[in-house]
């Protein structure tokens, strides 16, 4: 697979709902990109901390990933109305025990886990040995508002889901 479609994967990967629900779930392009667009601040964060060791002392992450952080986390309020349904819906069915949980739980506390989860498990997740090149993406990407990197990596997502299918458990479905 091409190197942007995986690190697109790898974003889509890290946020909240693509590594929970234990069922594929089905995104419509509109919900996965207000939940990557939210979860962008957190990815970066995560990238950021998880890639520092390996990274030259010049690269994008290292200069300027908190910047860029700070840039998108700047507009997160704008997206968690629709990030939280995508986030709810990846958990699972409305009726687990999980599901149940958080959807119950205060608003604030809802953002708070999605928040303390993306960075976490990105932080977790990646292989140093990807960090030259999510770097690379991200500062590529760097430039665009987050609404316009996140509905790059939908896009991205649905067409490389297209052609590998295996992806994960999210498929983007029918607007």
């Amino acid at each position: 697979m091409h190197p942007f479609l995986r690190a697109a994967a790898f974003v889509a990967g890290m946020t909240p709902g693509f590594a929970m629900a234990a069922e594929p779930v089905c995104l419509t392009k509109k919900e996965a990109t207000a939940l990557i667009a939210y979860a962008l601040p957190q990815a970066i964060n995560g990238t950021a901390k998880r890639c520092a060791a390996s990274l030259p002392a010049d690269a994008f992450l290292r200069r300027q990933g908190p910047q860029l952080a700070a840039r998108y986390a700047g507009q997160k309020d704008r997206y968690w109305p629709q990030a939280r349904p995508a986030f709810l819906k990846t958990l699972g069915s409305e009726g687990s025990e999980l599901s149940k949980m958080i959807r119950n739980l205060p608003d604030e506390t809802v953002r708070q886990l999605a928040d303390v989860f993306v960075e976490g498990f990105v932080s977790q997740r990646i292989a140093p040995k990807s960090c030259t090149k999510l770097d690379l993406a991200i500062d590529l990407l760097s430039p665009l508002p987050p609404e316009n990197t996140a509905g790059l990596i939908a896009l991205t997502l649905d067409v490389a889901g297209a052609a590998d299918p295996k992806l994960g458990k999210v498929a983007l479905c029918q607007d």
